[in-house]
């Protein structure tokens, strides 16, 4: 357990597909070179792939992430369900995404 891994995947008949993958090994280039299997490495990690996966589907200039830091929790509501991102436009809607984290016991 040196490194988070993380990866946006689907399922298909004949086997799984990986849109996006990152890992904490990367985050080196951004200033980060310790520490890269903590939680903080993780939630970069993850963030990282988040934006390579809104590069690839086309939809990184909608969600431009935030610019500055200001502590402002952002939501909306769709039904009634509430989602922590801004809502950009009505016919799209954040991604649904289910955690797998794998332990060593």
């Amino acid at each position: 357990n040196k490194f988070v891994i993380c990866q946006i995947a689907y399922s298909l008949i004949d086997g799984d597909r990986i849109l996006a993958q990152a890992t904490s090994r990367e985050l080196a280039r951004y200033g980060l070179e310790v520490g890269l299997k903590n939680y903080s490495a993780a939630y970069c990690t993850g963030l990282l792939v988040a934006r390579r996966l809104l590069q690839k589907v086309g939809l990184d200039e909608a969600y431009e992430g935030n610019t500055e830091v200001d502590a402002e929790v952002v939501k909306c509501e769709v039904g009634k369900k509430t989602y922590y991102v801004d809502e950009v436009d009505e016919d799209k809607r954040p991604f649904r995404a289910l955690l797998d984290v794998g332990c060593r016991a």
